[in-house]
């Protein structure tokens, strides 16, 4: 019987082709209001939501630069800014796909 709360995961060459068609998608750079520093092509991107939650789709990836990434995973002054600025992003790009987790 299929599980429809089974987790998107992928491994090597999918993963890979993923990252590639999420670089092209947000132009190379962090999506970040203010920030929109270049990310080099061999960082991986930010799912969103993180945590157990997450999904190797691409309505739930997005470019985070070194230091928005680690303030969205690890700090406190700012951390709920980008992840409403990660969602707001996504849910604009795909708001169908987005209903469930925002509603």
């Amino acid at each position: 019987m299929f599980d429809k709360n089974k987790k998107i995961r992928f491994k090597g060459r999918m993963l890979r082709e993923l990252n590639n068609k999420i670089f092209n998608r947000d132009g190379h750079t962090c999506i970040i209001r203010g920030c929109g520093r270049y990310i080099l092509p061999d960082v991986k991107f930010h799912h969103e939501p993180c945590g157990s939650n997450k999904e190797d789709k691409i309505e739930r990836g997005c470019l985070l630069c070194d230091h928005c990434h680690y303030i969205r995973h690890h700090g406190r002054d700012g951390l709920e800014e980008i992840k409403q600025q990660c969602v707001e992003y996504l849910s604009n790009l795909y708001p169908k796909d987005w209903l469930e987790i925002k509603g």
